[in-house]
Order: structure tokens, then C-alpha cells, then sequence
């Protein structure tokens, strides 16, 4: 399902091309003379889309911009998109500005193998009056007309014609000085039987440059010397790292395999290595991993077992350099040292005008003229101290450009800072800190909390700085060249180098008062970030009311830093934010980590113990901890967390509906877990025994799903259907629920029964968002509809979907407790085949 992200621009844009098939033959209408009303060309174009002619005038904001909607299947749109291209004279520019306005990926420039993919995309009613994509022949021939400047390509092979592709950032400099000799290396590399190359060198000696380099002498086709590459694709882990998902992420969008984006890990390692290896067939592809080491271990595997053709370059900082040659096999490594005298000579004014032409304050601008008079045995003096590091050597004009010292005494200072490279960052740094004012160095000191970039609310929170406080601090840091601002997805980031990072941190570890408070709000921070996009108008509980139902994207760009303060609760014995955080996130949890939900759910059930809070312990482990236990099949550890979580419930003297619900809810789960162990009498004899209780209705809800349970056990599964049914509408009372096991039990139920038509659509429920569901949905889908077309006797279907989910699984959680079944099903499959 396509989001339209900037609605209007998307209708302004669409109608153009809509209104222009009004007069195409095949969707003009003739009226006899004086007829007025009757079918219009809408009309056609909606029947050949499957749509009302009211959908296609919302979509081209013909009934006004508040009309257009906020998300359009993804067949529907590029049905549109191809009725379009193919009928008109629209172009790619037209087609990538329209599909920028949704939040389907755009790769730019736009290739033939792109553009072919979304187009297969397409549905339609074609000339036979069947209902699915464009034929392969149509789509060659319009794609072709496209891209007038490919010669003769076939749809299938588009990418043994395209241009050279990469998604390289632009250059830092206008001129690349010095390196000579390791660019030559670089290329040489290139050229030999080698598969990985190694950059490696201290922080600010200009590893990423250097790297950058070599990838744009490859494109820049002023000389045959260096070789061709099919694509050149840049990955960048820098302080940010870079997960296995992100990495594999951003090669499918560089070899247009954008269908790929949403898939499961384990699938996308398999389709992106394919593919790499169909690239490769003609000419090789370059990998450019920048500062790997803070990249995941999966990264590291999947680069091992490459395709033959892909070359790989690595950047990496020197003590990690015997581990990669070690994990790597054969590796050329390239050790970056500083810049030789003239090169350095050349970057120092090179560095000096840049900041001439960015500054406007005459006294600074005075003191950078004033550098570039300095004697030649003063610059030398100068290069000599930085050792030629040209982060170093920029810092240090920063520097002397903004203090009142002397250059000269400056770089005689520097020159006596020590030996390392350690020692001039920290002589470098503490100048700047004594530069700085208050405000700037709280900042500065809590970048060390975030484990992603901070953006601007919770970097101010940290530090405990209003707007015009922080906007005035941020601006020094910038002016400093401690941070550098980025925008990213409508909001703007602040990214710092580490030797930067490390260096605050060194000063907040001598600063307990203010860490302790710093570290106070970075908490409430996250807690109340968590409150904001988790919480629920109903039910109202201290627990139930965080249950899932949301657009969860806010909370997911955040999970990094909030797992870093709810490990950092956990590790420092901060009960109370350890219980607020968990309260928040279990539920969350539930569908991205059943392990990590186990671990911190013990946690707060500890500190809620040892604080006295017998309520929120007897949440923490009834639920938290023992209904998770129980998806994972430890169903001992879950009935021995459960009995804990009762036995609280005894020390409760209050009169609250969530100890009462408590209550009910732990018998109810006991039942599950003794129909699980086949105990089917004992459970029914629990259920029984709660019937009547006074309880909310979310915990009626999951009440019922157990009766449904036990019914379905019995083989009563008329019964069972009209248990799932009530517990569903039940739940529509506070805002209903995306319950996994609701919706999957019923499907099973109507398969069982033979109603194949309601049981796909009990399965269908489960994904809150078709195009974008998470693994635990699916795998329950996959595992669902394998029942449903082994049923109808489509064994082949059955089977594929069946391994999909296990795939899934494997990918997700190998623990989880339905896996024994789902692979029990596929030797029943085999056995019947």
C-alpha cells in the first residue's frame, strides 16, 4: 500500500496525466449531438483499473485536495501510472516526481530495470479480459521509450545495457590532493584477482576521501586506466552503524530489486546476492562498506561468500586491521598516513580559502589572510605538529582563525602537545572546550547518550535547554566543527565524530552531578517519546492501555536509543524508569523481540518487587514475561512466572479493576498452558471457575480467545468460531486489537469447518498493513493460508506458503512456539504429495 506523503503535489501531478487520455482513442467517448450526459472517458480508464470514477477524481483532487486520499494500492497506482506512460508521451522525469510524493523508493538517476519493476507492478483488465500485470512485450516496449538512450535492451536483460549506476555522495572538496600513491594502490587492487581491499589509518587521516576518490575516478571517464564497473554502491556505517537489514536494503535499491524492501531478512540475503551475482555476469560491482567496523557480524559473513566479480572496499580504523584480515582471507590492506609536506602545504591553503569564502566576520576573516602570510617555516612547523592529518590540520585553522592566540604560539603549542595523534585531538579539543560557553558544552557531554544520532528534541531534553538555548549552543558546535547537522526524513539529526564523542564523554565522567541529572532527563525524555506514540485513549490501565494499535514508524526510528536507556536502567538499578519504560514497550515488544521482552520483563518485575509495587510486578510477570515464555514454548519458565505473578496478587489489598483483571488474567493463561501440556479437563475446570468474574473488557477479550481455544481443542469448531467471533467484537469496544492469535485461530477455525472464503479473510485481519507487515503477522499468514491450500488440495501452494514461514521464522525467532507445528505441517504435505 503506497502512502501519499505530499498529497496535493501527487494530485497536481497525476492529473496532467490523466486528463491527457481524455481524447486517446481508446478512452474518448463520442455523444450523439445535443447528449449531454451518459459515460465518460473516466469511465473507461476506471473499468480497465477496477475503480469507481469517483476514486480516479479523488486522486486528481478534481473533488478538492481534502478528498485525495492518504494511501493507494500499490496496483492500482501503478495501473494509473501504466495506462499513462503507455497511451501518452509522459516521461521518466514525470513518473520518478510523481512516485516521490509516496513513500514507494525512488532510485535516481531512474534505470530501465527500475522502471520495469514498478511496472510489473501494475494491474489491469487487459485484452482478454483477464485481470493482472501489463504483458512483458507492452512493458519493453514503453520502458524502451523511456529510455530512448538505451540501445535495443530486453526487459529481462536491461542490465547488460545501462549506464554505470551508483548512488556515490558527493564529493567533500572540489580538489582531491595529495594520495597519490594510495589511489594508484586503490586502482591496482581494482584490477588484480583481489576480492576485498582494506583502508585503515587514525580517526581524521581521510579514509572515507580517499575512498570516495577512487569510486568517482571509476565513473568520471576521463581515463581508460580504471576499470569499469556494472555499479558502484556506497554503504556508510559511520556513527550511526549499519544493520544487516539497511545493508541489504540499499544494494536491492541500487539494482532495482525495490520489491524486496519489505521481505524478510532471510529472503533478501538470498534475492540481493542473486542478484549481485546476474550483475556481475558482464562486468563487476564495486562495494564500498565506509567505517565497517561499527557495522553488525552478518555484514561481515555476507561479504565473505560474495559472488566471484563483486569487489569489495572496506574503510576501517587501524587496530581492527589483523581482525578483518582474519575474517576477510585474502585482503589487500592500504595504511593511510598523514600528508606528505607539499600535499599537506596544498590542503593547508586549500583550507584556509574555504573558510575565507564561508566566513563573514571580519576579525575571523582577518585572522585566516593573516595565515596565509605565515613564513614557510611556520606552516612546515604547523604540518610537522598535525603530522599531516588533514582532520587535524582543519580543526587547527578553526581554531586559530576563532582564538585570540597567536598563530604562531599556536602551532608552537601544538607542536608540544605529544606525539600521538591522541594526544594533539585531546590538546585540540580542550582549547575548543574552554572556548565554549555553558550551554555548549552540556551538549556537547551528552552526545555520548544516543546510540543514533540525536535529533533536536531529545538532544535539547538531554541537556536540559530551551529552543533559543540550544539553537544558540548548536550553532557554536557547528561554528567549532564538533557537529554536523543532517536532514533526514522531514527532520534534522546532529552527527559528531567519534574522537568528538569520546571526548565529552571523558569530561561527563568527572561531572557526576550533571550526569546524574542529564541522564534523568534523557529517560523521562524517552518515556514520555514512548507515551506520546503508544499510548491509547481506552482501555484505561496502567498496563493495557499501551496495547498495540498505532502506526508504530515513530517508536521504530527511536527503538535504538530507547533499548540504550531501558539497558542503561537495567545496568545502573534505576527502578522506577526500568518499570515506566517496560510498562510502555512490552506490547511493542510483543512483534519485534520476544527474547529481549522475556529478559526486561524479569528485570522490572524485580525492581517493581523490591520497590514495593505488587501490582506492577504481578503485570510484569503474568504477562510481560509469561505469556511470552509461552510463544517461545518454555512453558515451564511461563507457568512458574505466572504462579509468581498470582502469588503478588496476594499482598494486593487494593480494589483496583487492574488486580482483579490481574487476577482472572493469570488463571486464564494457566488454562492455556495446561491445554498446551493436554490437560484439557484441568483447563476447562479453571475456565469454568472464572466465568463469572467481574472483568474488563480487554481482559474478556483474551478470556474468551482461551474458551475458543479449548473448544477448538475439543474439536467443537462451530463453537470455537462464535468464541473468536465475541472476543473480536469484544475488543471494538476500546479500539479492538490486532491480535495475532485471534484472527489466525479463527481462520484455522473456518478451514476446519470449510468455509475457505471467511477463513482467508480471518487471515487477511491479522496484517494490519498488507504491503508493510511486520515477520510475526506474516508468519502466522503463511502458516495460516498453508492450512487453508492444503485443504482445498493445492499442495504445491500450500507447501510454498508453509516454507515461507518457516524462512520467516528462522529469520524472526527460531524459538517461537508455533514452529513445531508449522513443520509438522510440511511433512504432512511431503507424506501426501
Amino acid at each position: 500500500m503506497a502512502e501519499l506523503e505530499d498529497r496535493k503535489q501527487f494530485a497536481e501531478l497525476l492529473a496532467p496525466g490523466v486528463k491527457s487520455l481524455k481524447l486517446h482513442p481508446d478512452y474518448k467517448v463520442r455523444r450523439n449531438k445535443n447528449e449531454k450526459t451518459g459515460q465518460s472517458y473516466l469511465d473507461n480508464i476506471s473499468h480497465q483499473l477496477g475503480v469507481s470514477p469517483n476514486t480516479i477524481k479523488s486522486w486528481i483532487g478534481q473533488m478538492g485536495v481534502n478528498y485525495v486520499p492518504g494511501r493507494i494500492e500499490d496496483g492500482k497506482l501503478f495501473g494509473m501510472i501504466w495506462i499513462i506512460l503507455e497511451k501518452t508521451d509522459m516521461n521518466i522525469q514525470w513518473f520518478s516526481d510523481l512516485l516521490e510524493t509516496t513513500t514507494i523508493p525512488v532510485i535516481k538517476p531512474a534505470l530501465p530495470v527500475w522502471a520495469a519493476s514498478c511496472l510489473k507492478k501494475a494491474k489491469i483488465v487487459r485484452q482478454d479480459n483477464s485481470f493482472g500485470a501489463p504483458l512483458d512485450q507492452d512493458i519493453e516496449k514503453t520502458v524502451k521509450r523511456l529510455f530512448p538512450d538505451v540501445l535495443d535492451h530486453k526487459t529481462n536483460a536491461l542490465t547488460e545495457q545501462i549506464p554505470l549506476t551508483h548512488n556515490l555522495p558527493s564529493r567533500w572538496s572540489g580538489h582531491f590532493i595529495g594520495r597519490r600513491f594510495d589511489i594508484e594502490a586503490i586502482r591496482q587492487w581494482m584490477l588484480s584477482p583481489s576480492p576485498v581491499c582494506l583502508i585503515t589509518g587514525w580517526a581524521g587521516m581521510g579514509k572515507t576521501t580517499t575512498a570516495l576518490e577512487a569510486a568517482y575516478s571509476c565513473i568520471g571517464g576521463d581515463s581508460s586506466d580504471w576499470p569499469a564497473f556494472n555499479s558502484i554502491i556506497w554503504l556508510s556505517a559511520d556513527w550511526k552503524g549499519l544493520s544487516f537489514s539497511d545493508f541489504l536494503n540499499t544494494i536491492a535499491y541500487q539494482l532495482g530489486r525495490t520489491e524486496q524492501i519489505n521481505k524478510s531478512i532471510n529472503e533478501k540475503r538470498f534475492v540481493v546476492r542473486n542478484a549481485l551475482a546476474n550483475y556481475t555476469r558482464e562486468k563487476p560491482v564495486l562495494l564500498i562498506v565506509d567505517s565497517i567496523d561499527t557495522a553488525e557480524r552478518d555484514i561481515h559473513e555476507f561479504i565473505t561468500s560474495l559472488p566471484q566479480g563483486v569487489k569489495v572496499l572496506l574503510t576501517a580504523r587501524e587496530n581492527l586491521k589483523q581482525t578483518y584480515r582474519e575474517g576477510f582471507g585474502e585482503m589487500v590492506t592500504i595504511q593511510l598516513s598523514g600528508l606528505e609536506q607539499t600535499d599537506a602545504l596544498e590542503y593547508f591553503h586549500q583550507e584556509v580559502n574555504r573558510c575565507l569564502q564561508m566566513c563573514n566576520d571580519p576579525t575571523k576573516r582577518e585572522k585566516l589572510a593573516q595565515l596565509l602570510e605565515l613564513s614557510p617555516e611556520l606552516k612546515s612547523g604547523f604540518i610537522s605538529a598535525t603530522a599531516g592529518n588533514p582532520k587535524a590540520m582543519a580543526l587547527s585553522i578553526a581554531y586559530m582563525s576563532d582564538d585570540d592566540i597567536p598563530a604562531h604560539q599556536l602551532i608552537h603549542e601544538l607542536g608540544k602537545a605529544g606525539y600521538s595523534l591522541l594526544d594533539l585531538f585531546d590538546f585540540l579539543f580542550g582549547r575548543t572546550w574552554h572556548r565554549c560557553n555553558e550551554d555548549t558544552l552540556k551538549l556537547w557531554q551528552v552526545l555520548c547518550f544516543f546510540s543514533k544520532p540525536p535529533d533536536e528534541k531529545s538532544l535539547a531534553a538531554a541537556a536540559g535547554l530551551d529552543a533559543r538555548r540550544f539553537h544558540y549552543a548548536i550553532e557554536q558546535m557547528r561554528s567549532f566543527a564538533l557537529i554536523q547537522p543532517e536532514r533526514s526524513e522531514g527532520r534534522t539529526q546532529y552527527l559528531a565524530h567519534q574522537t568528538v564523542v569520546a571526548y565529552g564523554e571523558q569530561h561527563l565522567s568527572e561531572n557526576q552531578n550533571y550526569e546524574t541529572e542529564a541522564r534523568s532527563r534523557w529517560a523521562h525524555y524517552y518515556i514520555h517519546y514512548a507515551e506520546t506514540h503508544l499510548k491509547r485513549e481506552q482501555p484505561n490501565s496502567i498496563y493495557w492501555s499501551y496495547l498495540l494499535g498505532r502506526d508504530l514508524d515513530q517508536i521504530k526510528k527511536e527503538w535504538p536509543n530507547i533499548l540504550k536507556v531501558i539497558k542503561w536502567s537495567s545496568e545502573t538499578d534505576q527502578k522506577e524508569i526500568l518499570i515506566e519504560l517496560i510498562t510502555r514497550i512490552s506490547h511493542f515488544l510483543s512483534r519485534i523481540n520476544l527474547p529481549l521482552r522475556i529478559e526486561y520483563g524479569r528485570k522490572a518485575a524485580d525492581a517493581a518487587h523490591q520497590l514495593g509495587q505488587h501490582t506492577r510486578e504481578a503485570f510484569f510477570r503474568i504477562d510481560t514475561a509469561g505469556w511470552a515464555l509461552m510463544e517461545v514454548n518454555d512453558l515451564d519458565g511461563a507457568l512458574q512466572q505466572i504462579e509468581a505473578g498470582l502469588k503478588t496478587l496476594e499482598q494486593s489489598d487494593t480494589e483496583e479493576q487492574d488486580v482483579h483483571d490481574l487476577k482472572v488474567w493469570g488463571l486464564a493463561l494457566q488454562s492455556r498452558l495446561l491445554l498446551k501440556g493436554g490437560s484439557d479437563e484441568k483447563a476447562e475446570a479453571i475456565l469454568t471457575e472464572i466465568k463469572d468474574k467481574p472483568i474488563s473488557p480487554a481482559i474478556q477479550h483474551r478470556v474468551l480467545l482461551v474458551r475458543g481455544d479449548l473448544s477448538f481443542v475439543k474439536g467443537h469448531n462451530e463453537e470455537a468460531i462464535q468464541l473468536y467471533e465475541a472476543a473480536n467484537q469484544i475488543s471494538s469496544m476500546y479500539g479492538g486489537e490486532k491480535t495475532v492469535e485471534a484472527y489466525f485461530n479463527l481462520g484455522v477455525a473456518y478451514v476446519k469447518c470449510g468455509q475457505f472464503e471467511k477463513a482467508e479473510e480471518a487471515f487477511e485481519q491479522m496484517l494490519y498493513d498488507k504491503h508493510n507487515a511486520n515477520q510475526v503477522e506474516l508468519i502466522y499468514y503463511y502458516y495460516g493460508m498453508a492450512q487453508l491450500l492444503y485443504r482445498k488440495g493445492e499442495k504445491t501452494k500450500a507447501m510454498d506458503s508453509n516454507q515461507k514461514a518457516i524462512r520467516l521464522i528462522d529469520s524472526w525467532e527460531p524459538a517461537i512456539g508455533i514452529r513445531g507445528e508449522v513443520e509438522q505441517l510440511a511433512m504432512v504435505i511431503k507424506e501426501n504429495d
